[in-house]
């Protein structure tokens, strides 16, 4: 739900596509970068791009909605690997069920949650259902 986690998806993106052996094909929530990387998107990033308490708990049903339609989609797909893109309060959620569903599909996390800043247990709970964590910041493999 972040731009900077758009930017940063659709950086990956084309990194994929540039060095994948065969086509690569996307699929799952992005903003305008990542749609501009071949992303077939399953809605507009801006559902989920909330910021604050009240606007959370304003468009909670749609949130809800949201995490059920990634989830139910990534798991029909049955894709090589699901890549989790920084929005923890969102991917976490998303990864955590995948996980439980579809138990062999690989999930990467991409962009270390600020743990040793903020929630230090969310690295903990994301060795439960994240397989990789590519870190952006040279420090954070220690942390995690």
């Amino acid at each position: 739900g972040e731009e900077s986690g758009d930017q940063l998806g659709a950086a990956l993106a084309a990194a994929l596509r540039a060095r994948a052996p065969r086509p690569v094909a996307l699929a799952g929530v992005g903003g305008e970068r990542l749609r501009a990387a071949g992303l077939v998107t399953l809605f507009p990033l801006e559902d989920i791009a909330v910021m604050g308490m009240t606007e959370v708990i304003g468009r909670l049903p749609t949130l809800i909605e949201r995490i059920r339609q990634t989830v139910e989609a990534a798991v029909a797909a049955r894709p090589d690997v699901v890549v989790l893109v920084d929005s923890p309060d969102f991917t976490h959620r998303v990864g955590r069920r995948i996980r439980k569903l579809a138990p062999e599909v690989p999930i990467v996390g991409y962009v270390s949650p600020s743990v040793w800043a903020w929630r230090p247990g969310r690295a903990r709970k994301m060795a439960g259902f994240v397989d990789r964590l590519l870190a952006i910041l040279p420090f954070e493999p220690a942390v995690h």
